[in-house]
């Protein structure tokens, strides 16, 4: 009975949430899926699904103000991104039709000591921006923190074609699965489950055509 009633509370907030919410979850879904498929059309997609997200996160209501934040950095990597994808075609050869036509940057990995420079550096800002937004009444302030300055180092590693990348965004959305939860953000929640299993299938994905090029 318990589950029924947790069950009915998020399906009827999740109807509940606005036109914005709905539009920054289609938008997202749609990045990670075309992500995960190497699709250069990720990037325009997320640019559109972030800057939604944007105000979402930045609603009194809601004060996930490093979230917010977040957003714009996204916005920036979504164009960078873009151009990391492609920037090879434009090497000596005619303008590109569209996208597809792009020679897609190569999956490649990072060694063991590079994770570790980027895990504690991100500790420690984590801990220095947690203690920002303790003051502002940011909620949930160090796992919110913690989340999106490792956000920025998956988001970097993905327009650098890390293969890595795909797990740190699985622990990054397990925890926001429970962060939005928390926040009673259901749609979200939602979302980032999404996020979480297209992670799996990315990082899968990804490892299958890394090994097969290096075979």
């Amino acid at each position: 009975m318990e589950e029924i009633s947790v069950f009915n509370q998020i399906l009827a907030s999740a109807l509940g949430m606005g036109w914005l919410q709905w539009l920054a979850f289609i938008f997202g879904i749609l990045y990670v899926i075309l992500a995960a498929q190497e699709n250069v059309w990720c990037w325009p997609v997320g640019l559109v699904g972030v800057v939604i997200a944007f105000f979402v996160y930045a609603d009194p209501e809601v004060r996930l103000y490093s979230d917010a934040i977040l957003q714009i950095f996204y916005a920036i990597m979504s164009v960078y991104g873009w151009w990391t994808w492609t920037r090879n075609t434009h090497q000596g050869k005619e303008p590109l039709d569209s996208p597809e036509d792009a020679v897609m940057l190569e999956i490649h990995t990072w060694p063991i000591k590079q994770h570790l420079i980027f895990f504690v550096v991100g500790l420690v800002l984590a801990g220095v921006w947690g203690r920002i937004w303790l003051e502002f009444g940011a909620a949930l302030p160090y796992i919110d923190a913690a989340t999106t300055v490792f956000s920025l180092i998956a988001t970097y590693m993905v327009t650098q074609k890390i293969l890595e990348n795909w797990l740190y965004w699985i622990v990054i959305d397990v925890v926001c699965i429970f962060v939005y939860l928390h926040r009673e953000l259901y749609l979200f929640s939602i979302m980032f489950l999404v996020y979480t299993i297209v992670a799996v299938v990315g990082y899968l994905n990804w490892r299958r055509d890394y090994y097969e090029a290096i075979a």
